[in-house]
């Protein structure tokens, strides 16, 4: 075996756009396992995104508005096809890269 066979450790390349995304998530939000995003905020009748950043233990952190508004799009224009209007939302997994609904 050569000396410098460790020297270099192997960094992992996200494979597709999803995953891409993660890791850029996960490094703005190095806390945050689950980003929550909903079309239409909790008090409003009108479309007005809604993010809500859970970590791993389920605990809500604070995501300023302006990054929240921003990555609320990005998840958004990633997954277009996800029926926003019609959903209550979607929760995009920053470990799996995986979108799924929110369950009530």
């Amino acid at each position: 075996m050569s000396p410098t066979t460790d020297c270099n450790p192997k960094v992992e390349i996200p494979s597709g756009p999803a995953e891409h995304l993660a890791a850029q998530l996960s490094s703005m939000l190095p806390e945050v396992a689950v980003v929550q995003v909903r079309l239409q905020g909790p008090r409003t009748l009108w479309p007005h995104l809604g993010l809500t950043a859970v970590n791993a233990s389920g605990r809500t952190l604070r995501v300023p508005r302006a990054k929240a508004v921003t990555i609320a799009r990005w998840i958004i224009r990633s997954f277009p096809q996800a029926g926003w209007a019609a959903s209550g939302g979607h929760a995009f997994d920053l470990r799996t890269a995986e979108l799924g609904g929110l369950e009530a």
